[in-house]
């Protein structure tokens, strides 16, 4: 099979006679890998000369709280883009957890109605994968499909107003504090631990960076490329649904727009962080780099008085340029 990669790539038309040099190419590379961690070099340091409230402990703690949610759906994500797909629904199975746990935590035991979260979370992971492997169908319909249906089935569930109270263990753990470190940071934290592990150190881990690498070389090599990438798809619902439980017992209450903007957010945090839309490069490291930039540069937005029209601007500016520096380090590579 023929590679149509490098022809493909607008950069290769934009740099045609470009020949770079190793050193040239290392140089990127590493800009590349080091692009988020200097950012956030430079934010903290706008922030301490334009903004030194951002320092204020209660907004730091507002920060991490953040950084959490973010940071446990961008998880998720990642591993969704590593297989060379990619997940916008997790915005909705975000909002539906919350509303599901709301919703039933009056007439159910909390265990009852987290094991309902989860497990419909799940199951739209798996009925994804199942649309993207079996049926053929590219990632961005069958996922954005499911965003809709989603919300339908939300808005039809909850009468168009999401009611209730939100369980208080799910308060405690957005909200309290182990020491001087808020509960959902160390979710976070256990959540990533987990994940890097299995993808530094197991089997299934090889497996999706070499799917995401080269689909076709993993089938001929015995892969089965096809459960990898459902299985990515669940892990993405799963985390998505617990992103949501977390951030609904820090709101306090469901808002129908709860989450709506995580579709673009997390797949900025990972972009950002280095993986990359083509798949099998990129790493949790990177991509907790790129949730934290994202979070503190939407705060500063905040604390520095701006519209909040600004963060969506941010947002997509963060995106772009991203997406870019990704771009000309895999056609520099490419060569």
């Amino acid at each position: 099979m023929k590679s149509t990669t490098v022809k493909s790539n607008w950069f290769s038309s934009l740099f045609s006679g470009f020949r770079p040099t190793p050193r040239f190419v290392r140089a990127v590379d590493l800009a590349g890998q080091w692009a988020a961690p200097i950012m956030i070099l430079i934010v903290l340091l706008v922030a301490a000369i334009f903004a030194p409230a951002f320092y204020n402990p209660t907004n730091l703690r507002t920060v991490a709280i953040q950084f959490a949610v973010l940071g446990i759906v961008a998880v998720g994500q990642t591993l969704v883009l590593l297989v060379r797909s990619i997940d916008l629904s997790v915005s909705a199975v975000l909002a539906l957890g919350a509303v599901i746990v709301v919703q039933t935590e009056a007439g159910n035991s909390l265990i009852v109605s987290l094991i309902q979260a989860f497990a419909i979370a799940a199951a739209i992971g798996l009925v994804i994968g199942l649309l993207v492997t079996k049926r053929g169908v590219p990632p961005f319909v069958a996922t954005f499909g499911m965003l809709v249906f989603i919300q339908g089935a939300r808005l039809a569930y909850s009468k168009g107003q999401a009611s209730g109270t939100v369980p208080d263990l799910l308060r405690t753990i957005s909200i309290e504090q182990v020491g001087f470190i808020p509960a959902a940071l160390i979710v976070w934290l256990i959540v990533n631990l987990i994940v890097m592990f299995v993808l530094r150190k197991t089997r299934f881990g090889r497996w999706i960076y070499s799917v995401g690498g080269n689909p076709f070389a993993s089938r001929y090599a015995g892969i089965r490329v096809d459960m990898v990438m459902i299985a990515a798809h669940t892990i993405c619902s799963v985390l998505a649904i617990l992103g949501g439980l977390i951030l609904s017992g820090y709101i306090g209450y469901v808002d129908l727009r709860l989450g709506a903007d995580y579709n673009m957010l997390s797949i900025a945090a990972a972009i950002v962080g280095g993986t990359t839309f083509t798949g099998g490069r990129g790493n949790l490291f990177g991509t907790a780099a790129g949730v934290t930039l994202l979070v503190m540069l939407l705060n500063l937005v905040v604390v520095l008085g701006l519209s909040i029209h600004w963060q969506f601007a941010m947002q997509g500016l963060v995106l772009v340029l991203a997406t870019a520096l990704q771009g000309f380090r895999q056609f520099l590579l490419s060569r």
